[in-house]
């Protein structure tokens, strides 16, 4: 192969890097063949004591995107790199496919970490400006706790009826047996019911009118503060926690990378000067 077709095919391969460093590996290799040349080499022997253009732009490119990476650690420059390493053989391109899913899956996991830590950094934060400024409002439906201790305390004997002149019904019951607590209110237009079980945790609605009815289940009894601020506490711990370990992975992942692309660049090397 000749100077001029070698030195061809190695920029063809190189179009991807920036035309500065593109032009001073092509300034790098001509130069070679002009010492080789001088040392009374033909153009044949020195392209085949180099290699194959293609396999040495791989290796080329490889080398650039390691220092791309070790000048600038990011997500998008650590892709790249896996991409060249994928590129310098058949088995590296085969190990690429599954280390490209576990890098997928890593930043899904620093994304879905950030954004627990930014939820619980609200709640604690809007607990906190609620404490310190009395804004933003927080309810914690203590009006309709209320009413449940009430009648709890009071058994049957505290069910509550009131009728009104035109038919209308308003009746707060308590079933003692089961410890189901409701409260209706009945009208011409149609009627609202909530209702509550043995258990306070959750709560069911119904809305029904001459049209149709509504019906809502798992309805919480209000927020109460402490129950905010152990929230708000344990989705920092999980979202930083998340994030820590993350970064270690991330960490261990791009040194390992880095030492197994040097390994293979030395590998190739070698074989090179082996063959030379």
């Amino acid at each position: 192969m000749s100077e001029q077709e070698f030195i061809r095919q190695l920029q063809e391969a190189l179009s991807r890097l920036p035309e500065r460093e593109r032009q001073e590996i092509l300034d790098d290799y001509r130069e070679y063949f002009r010492d080789g040349a001088e040392a009374g080499r033909s153009e044949a022997d020195i392209a085949a004591g180099l290699g194959d253009p293609r396999q040495l732009a791989r290796e080329l490119a490889a080398r650039h995107h390691i220092q791309q990476w070790e000048s600038r650690k990011s997500f998008g420059n650590l892709f790249a790199v896996v991409g060249a390493i994928a590129g310098l053989g058949f088995l590296n391109f085969l190990l690429a496919i599954p280390f490209m899913f576990y890098l997928w899956m890593l930043t899904m996991a620093a994304l879905a970490s950030t954004g627990i830590l930014i939820g619980g950094v609200v709640v604690f934060g809007t607990l906190v400006c609620n404490e310190l400024f009395g804004w933003p409002a927080i309810h914690e439906g203590r009006d309709v706790r209320a009413v449940w201790s009430a009648l709890e305390e009071g058994g049957p004997s505290a069910n509550i009826h009131i009728n009104g002149d035109g038919g209308e019904k308003v009746e707060v019951l308590r079933d003692a047996s089961s410890g189901r607590a409701s409260i209706h209110i009945l009208s011409s237009d149609g009627s609202i019911s909530l209702e509550r079980g043995a258990s306070d945790a959750v709560g069911r609605l119904r809305i029904e009118d001459d049209k149709g009815s509504v019906d809502i289940d798992g309805i919480g009894w209000g927020v109460s503060r402490k129950g905010m601020l152990a929230t708000g506490i344990v989705l920092m711990m999980l979202g930083g926690g998340g994030l820590f370990l993350c970064y270690l992975l991330a960490r261990w992942t791009w040194r390992g990378l880095m030492s197994y692309g040097r390994y293979q660049l030395g590998l190739l090397d070698r074989a090179r000067r082996t063959e030379s």
